[in-house]
């Protein structure tokens, strides 16, 4: 008969998927087939590397959030918030830090919104990867 060769290399897989996440962040998830990624994440899982595709997609989010997120958050915070080494602000008005908060906060929420529609489309992906995988991993600690 005919021998099928169901392996799955894991390296191009995981590009595919990686591709996709950075579409997803950089919102240009239209073009994305939820379904055809879906089954590259359940081909890694039921090959037994359900531990490596969620490190992979860990160290994927932390960078991420450390070299796009986090420069974000910090262009926001302006120097009115910010207190000197003697416990002192740096010199400006409640009016000026009322607005320069205002403006973080608003930075905060959009980052943060961003950050859960990206999740949850994540989730869709992944979603057999957190059903049977983490399930697993949580039972057996």
């Amino acid at each position: 008969g005919l021998i099928k060769d169901d392996g799955v290399d894991f390296d191009s897989t995981w590009a595919i998927l990686a591709s996709a996440l950075r579409e997803i962040h950089t919102k240009n998830a239209s073009k994305l087939s939820f379904e055809q990624l879906y089954r590259n994440a359940y081909k890694i899982v039921l090959k037994k590397r359900g531990e490596t595709l969620y490190l992979q997609v860990k160290q994927f989010e932390e960078e991420w959030l450390t070299h796009e997120i986090r420069p974000q958050i910090l262009a926001s915070l302006s120097p009115s918030l910010l207190v000197g080494d003697t416990g002192t602000s740096t010199g400006t008005t409640a009016t000026e830090k009322r607005a320069a908060g205002e403006r973080l906060m608003q930075a905060l929420k959009h980052v943060w919104d961003e950050h859960n529609l990206c999740m949850n489309m994540t989730t869709d992906i992944l979603m057999y990867m957190v059903s049977h995988f983490l399930v697993m991993q949580i039972e057996v600690c």
